[in-house]
């Protein structure tokens, strides 16, 4: 994928005192092809006065939709959490996750 992809979202933390509306931005940092589908990896980076961390969420794009599959800490947990998502479903298909986390591990060895 060329160029980076940046996205706003807004998600609501029902807390004590009411609603919460946190601000995140999101911005590829990684992408790997995967025949039909493309994998994402996002930094998601609240905003300064948010109580979250920042964390990395990875998603499958499959040119109609993306859906997310997977979070973590760093990009490796996202992946292997989208990984294990990907193998609990039925039926068992080729996991463009596992690719995905293959070359990550190439990438930084």
């Amino acid at each position: 994928m060329n160029g980076q992809q940046n996205k706003q979202t807004g998600t609501e933390n029902q807390n004590k005192t009411g609603t919460e509306t946190i601000s995140l931005n999101g911005e590829v940092v990684k992408s790997y092809e995967d025949g039909d589908f493309m994998v994402l990896v996002y930094k998601i980076i609240p905003e300064v006065s948010s109580p979250l961390e920042e964390f990395y969420m990875v998603s499958l794009d499959d040119t109609t939709t993306e859906i997310v599959w997977g979070v973590g800490a760093d990009i490796e947990e996202a992946l292997k959490n989208a990984e294990m998502a990907y193998d609990a479903i039925p039926p068992n298909l080729p996991n463009p996750f596992k690719k995905a986390l293959d070359e990550y591990g190439d990438d930084n060895e």
